[in-house]
Parts: structure tokens; sequence; C-alpha cells
């Protein structure tokens, strides 16, 4: 959980090759798969600083020009993630399937893995990023759900300005954290982090929003029955007076499905009992609603590249 710095920078004990591996598996590890080549033969690589507030992935970038595409997370074998950036020095020109954007300082910029595009980095950039599983903010109430892309001006947005100072006291204080205290500042960044999503959406219900208002409510029906047995598109159709067409569009509209909103908080719900109780994994698994501790496994690796055990291990409070 402590500061580690990483140089992926071509030096002495680094050459190219190594600098750019480094480099690239950062990316990969704590971004998004991504296809990267430097905009000239002198800016390449760049350095890395790391921590973590458990399944929260913490990253202070500095690179000169580079330039890069990203395709789907489903393409790329990805788990679905929102990233944050914020940035202290340089611009970034971003292009997604809908929108040209320039990103720099005083902008906070939430990305999911989902969006695809291109980026361009003219000079030398410093920004920070926190990749946040989408299962992370699954128990967290995110209105119409989380957008697949979106830019707050800080100065604008209170809460992107707070969530900026917030991760400020975390670079302070992180070192001295307990688990106990890791988890709770974990939790209390999401809360944030929700918040300003909710915030960024607007805040009146016309027929425009139907769909959206409907996702909420469906969505909160889905957590109160995650331990209740199968979850079924029928039965939530019936608990709210629509065709379930209209529910698979509730979803859709937000880039998700009955199916993937379900296993996400499952799988927050479980990594939530590994972390803070003292359960076998078995009875996790079958509490929220895997075969077996085995599927919860396969599930589990699928989402955060460990086994649950391994997770508990490096994770639990207690």
């Amino acid at each position: 959980m402590s500061l580690t710095a990483q140089l992926a920078e071509p030096t002495a004990d680094h050459p190219t090759e190594e600098a750019e591996f480094l480099w690239r598996a950062a990316l990969r590890d704590r971004l998004a798969t991504m296809d990267v080549w430097p905009t000239n033969q002198c800016a390449r690589g760049g350095s890395v600083q790391c921590r973590d507030l458990g399944d929260l992935l913490i990253t202070d970038w500095e690179c000169g020009g580079v330039q890069g595409t990203r395709g789907s997370a489903a393409a790329r074998g990805d788990a679905e993630a929102l990233v944050l950036f914020t940035a202290s020095a340089g611009r970034q020109l971003i292009e997604t399937a809908q929108d040209t954007l320039l990103f720099g300082p005083g902008a906070l910029l939430m990305m999911t893995t989902r969006a695809t595009g291109s980026f361009v980095v003219p000079e030398r950039l410093r920004k920070r990023t926190v990749r946040i599983p989408l299962t992370a903010l699954s128990p967290f109430d995110t209105g119409a759900g989380v957008p697949d892309c979106l830019m707050l001006d800080a100065n604008q947005h209170p809460l992107a300005g707070l969530v900026q100072d917030y991760l400020v006291g975390v670079d302070e204080k992180i070192d001295r954290m307990s688990p106990v205290e890791v988890e709770g500042a974990r939790n209390a960044l999401l809360v944030l982090v929700a918040g300003m999503i909710r915030a960024a959406q607007a805040p009146e219900l016309s027929q425009s929003d139907f769909l959206p208002f409907l996702r909420r409510r469906l969505e909160a029906w889905v957590v109160e029955h995650l331990t209740t047995g199968a979850i079924r598109v029928r039965d939530l159709a019936a608990a709210h007076n629509v065709a379930p067409r209209t529910v698979h569009r509730a979803f859709a509209a937000t880039g998700d499905t009955v199916g993937s909103i379900v296993r996400a908080h499952r799988i927050a719900g479980a990594r939530s009992d590994l972390v803070n109780t003292a359960l076998p994994i078995a009875a996790i698994a079958h509490r929220w609603g895997f075969c077996d501790a085995s599927h919860l496994g396969r599930e589990f690796r699928r989402q955060f590249s460990m086994s649950p055990g391994d997770y508990r291990e490096a994770h639990a409070v207690a």
C-alpha cells in the first residue's frame, strides 16, 4: 500500500526495450489494454508511481509525446472499469465515438473501459489516474448509471474538486493506514465518485428521463433480491409493471445488460465478505448466488486477476 516508484524511461539500468516493456505493462495493468507509440523517438517511456486502496489503483504518470488507440473492453478481454483522470501539467487530446475532448489541469475526466477511441499527448504530460472496477461501484448509487465518458471542470463542480483534494490527502496518509482504514478510505472515495456522477446528471424527471429513472428502480430491486435466488427479467418486469423489453432497454441505455449488473453486484458482495468477514469461501459463494466456490473463483479471477483466497490474504481487514 505504500508509495512505490517504477522508472520506465531508458537509462543505463533500463535499456530502451526493457523500459518500453515496463511502461506498456503498467498501462495494461493499471489502465487498460491499448496500442501506444511515441510521437517521436525522443519521447519514449515515462515514470510511474503506484499505490492502491484495495482494488482501486491510483497511479501518477509522467510521459513525453505519445499517441494511441483503444478498442472495447470486451474485444480486449479487460474487466470493465471506470478510470478517473486528473492532470497537473500538459494536455491530452482525446477522440471518442461521440466527442473530442481537450483534457488538462483543472479538469476531471471519467472514462469507462467500454469507451473506444484514440488520444494524443503532444508534449510532456503529468497526470493521475484512479482505476475503479465497475463491480466496486455497484453497491453505490450512481443515479442513471455510469457514463462511458464525462469531463467536469473542478472549479464548477464542487465534488470534482473534492475528489482531487481527497486524493491528495490519501497521498499524505496512506503509508500510515491500517487495513481497516484503507477499506474505509476506499469506500469514502467510492461514495464521492458515485455522488459526482449523480450530480452531473439532469435533476428533473421528464419523458426522456423515464428509462434512467426506471433503471435506478430496477437496480435497487436487484440489490434487494440478490441473496434470495435467481434474478429473472420477467420478475423485474412484473415487479415494475413494464414489459421485459423495457427492462432490457433501461439497462442497454448505459451499455449494460441485466446479467452484467447482477454479476457485478454479486462480485461486489463477495469481495466485501472476503475482506470484512471470516466466512468460508464456499459459504460466500452460496450466499451471493454462485454455483460453488469454483464458480466464484472463475468470476473473481476474471475481475481481479487473483483467486478469492489470495485476495482475502492481501486485503482482509481483520
